[in-house]
């Protein structure tokens, strides 16, 4: 049975059994018992701050990308541990202090839960175990243009090879849309280009077939059968600079698709692909910093429901809309316009920034016709060749 389980089992601190055995009256309880909430309850009671009460539940007041309120639980201190390892570990693929900050601030609060995030996220030992590689900037930035339409450029590349799976799979073909981030990773038993045509038809069955796909110069990308794919059904291919796989944002995701699954294998198993969906699910849910939006919000109009949030409706019971459906359908519509509109914005103001930051350090060399200069050589025929 432990081999059909498609998520990493949550670890003992993090486990949320304890959690849902704890109902709203005992919640409750528990808040008014917490000390350190007191400051909170007095606030409450003055009416002249952001908390306030709904039944017997203490809330904090939030405002979400488009000013409306959101409300909080606020959290007692015997339940942080758990609330930090359900939002961190698990199904949340161990991300960094911002996501993992993200992830908890849309459903729950307490005071210096910041900073509680941050200790608990650096002092991880599986995080710490893994690590994470630093990425230092070489050069100067230049601005691309932002694609506003979902699903019309996605980016797609090879990952491997990795330990032999279950499934006798070594690599991942991996696809991120250029406008909403939204990731997909198809595990694949090697790259050739028949096994990558079917990768890309699976992921083109979910987002659509794309106007634009942009990948390195991999024989897999540029052989004979891929090209002929790609003319037939009309997309237009272009490719990341040779030598140069910055150049590909896919690259990013990567390291940080490798990351999680280390951390998760190192947590539940040696499988990768069987903590594959889990990870997936991590990265869908959390706010993409160039975005300010999860991928899935910008997909689906909302996010996903995860761990945390089944946890947060077990204890505030949330009432159902009772919107019409054509009147759900052009909410949903209006929101996702709004969302996408937000979310270009936020991606042309992040690109200007990381560019006036990238530059700053930044040297433009000029060359005119005839001046001598000394190539890279990107080849070496052996270790002591000079470069």
């Amino acid at each position: 049975a432990e081999e059909l389980v498609p998520f990493p089992l949550p670890q003992a601190e993090g486990d949320t059994n304890r959690l849902l055995k704890v109902d709203s009256e005992a919640f409750a309880s528990e808040q008014r018992n917490c000390t350190g909430l007191k400051p909170c309850w007095e606030k409450e009671r003055e009416g002249k701050g952001e908390f306030v009460k709904k039944g017997d539940l203490l809330f904090r007041k939030n405002k979400d990308h488009f000013g409306n309120v959101n409300l909080q639980l606020v959290i007692p201190a015997d339940l942080r541990n758990e609330i930090l390892a359900l939002c961190h570990e698990s199904t949340s693929a161990h991300l960094g202090v911002t996501k993992t900050k993200d992830r908890l601030l849309r459903h729950y609060f307490w005071p210096n839960c910041v900073k509680d995030t941050e200790n608990y996220v650096r002092s991880c030992d599986l995080c710490q175990r893994i690590g994470k590689a630093r990425e230092k900037g070489k050069a100067p930035l230049k601005l691309v243009p932002i694609i506003t339409e979902i699903f019309s450029k996605i980016n797609i590349d090879a990952v491997g090879p990795l330990p032999i799976s279950a499934k006798n799979n070594r690599y991942l073909l991996t696809a991120i849309c250029m406008s909403s981030k939204y990731p997909e990773a198809i595990p694949v038993a090697d790259i050739n280009s028949v096994s990558v045509i079917d990768a890309l038809l699976e992921v083109f069955s979910r987002m659509g077939f794309p106007r634009e796909i942009q990948c390195d110069n991999g024989t897999s990308f540029t052989s004979q059968l891929a090209t002929e794919f790609f003319e037939r059904f009309g997309i237009k291919v272009t490719h990341s600079s040779v030598h140069h796989p910055q150049s590909n944002p896919v690259e990013r995701f990567h390291r940080t698709l490798k990351r999680l699954l280390k951390v998760l294998c190192l947590q539940s198993g040696d499988d990768w692909e069987k903590n594959l969906p889990a990870t997936l699910l991590a990265l869908r849910t959390v706010t993409h910093e160039s975005t300010g939006f999860s991928p899935a919000e910008l997909v689906h109009g909302k996010n996903l429901r995860t761990p945390e949030v089944l946890l947060y409706e077990h204890w505030v019971n949330p009432q159902e809309s009772e919107s019409s459906v054509t009147e759900y359908v052009f909410e949903l519509i209006n929101r996702m316009r709004r969302c996408q509109d937000l979310a270009v914005q936020r991606m042309t103001e992040v690109q200007v920034k990381r560019k006036a930051w990238y530059d700053k350090n930044a040297v433009r060399r000029k060359f005119q016709v005839g001046d001598q200069v000394l190539v890279l050589a990107t080849s070496k025929p052996n270790k002591m060749a000079v470069q």
